[in-house]
């Protein structure tokens, strides 16, 4: 029985793996787990300083290393000279494309966090910062930081300003973080995460109707759409349609439906269809 569980614990993390090196590039992949579910892969990382500087580097990391010792790496790499101010504390933060940002815990597999974010199909970054460090924007806003601007540096400030406030509409008050490392670092051919979240999903979806369409080919084209109601997962969401073939079981439609609704998919024994 608890063989069993090993392999099935083993499979799912292979799979996520698998998914996550589909959507990245060749030098952010993931090892497949061994035996005892260790795996590594390099990730990128960004710093930001006092002045708004933005940096990255990447470093391997094995999935059982922890955010302090990933900390205590990533401030040799960036500065050594950091490791001689004792008096600082720098964390390591994930941050997102819509302004969402959380400090990691010291004991948290920051491997196994980042993986996560392939699950979701979201964006994400980690983000290394000094502890009470100041943004640009609360620097702006500080009365210490402040002196009279002449004409040409207001009028190109309040172009910046309103620049600022168009790129921010839709983002969380409290995302200023996350918003500004996304500004100063911008996507490119070598950055770490998924470039377009959106892309991928579609992506997804239309290798999933493909794969749909080939097997109702091979069974002479039966199969359709069926409406799957599950008002008591989600009022607010009566139903979903599901491409199915004839050959599908009542399985794998509750499985189908449960991943349309976002549901976790781990134990659809709990689940069942009722006409």
């Amino acid at each position: 029985m608890v063989k069993s569980e090993e392999i099935r614990d083993r499979q799912k993390l292979a799979n996520l793996i698998t998914q996550w090196n589909l959507d990245h590039y060749d030098l952010f992949e993931l090892s497949q787990p061994n035996e005892g579910l260790e795996f590594h892969g390099v990730v990128r990382f960004y710093f930001q300083d006092e002045d708004h500087n933005v940096v990255t580097k990447c470093i391997r990391v094995a999935s059982s290393a922890t955010t302090k010792e990933v900390v205590d790496v990533l401030v040799e790499k960036f500065r050594p000279d950091m490791r001689m101010l004792t008096a600082n504390r720098y964390n390591l933060f994930e941050v997102h494309i819509n302004g969402e940002e959380r400090k990691l815990l010291d004991d948290e597999k920051v491997l196994y966090v980042q993986l996560n974010w392939g699950k979701d199909v979201r964006e994400g970054r980690f983000l290394l910062r000094r502890e009470g460090a100041q943004t640009a924007s609360e620097k702006e806003n500080n009365p210490n930081f402040k002196r009279k601007l002449s004409k040409r540096e207001k009028k190109e400030k309040k172009k910046a300003d309103k620049e600022r406030r168009m790129n921010k509409e839709n983002v969380d008050k409290n995302g200023g973080v996350a918003q500004q490392l996304y500004d100063d670092a911008p996507e490119s051919s070598f950055t770490r995460s998924i470039s377009n979240p959106e892309a991928v999903m579609r992506r997804r979806r239309q290798q999933k109707l493909e794969k749909k369409l080939q097997q109702f080919h091979g069974q002479n084209g039966q199969g359709g759409t069926l409406k799957i109601y599950g008002e008591t997962l989600k009022p607010d969401i009566p139903y979903k349609t599901l491409l199915l073939s004839t050959a599908d079981t009542v399985q794998h439609v509750i499985k189908e439906a449960m991943e349309k609704y976002g549901v976790d998919t781990e134990d659809t024994s709990q689940f069942v269809l009722v006409e």
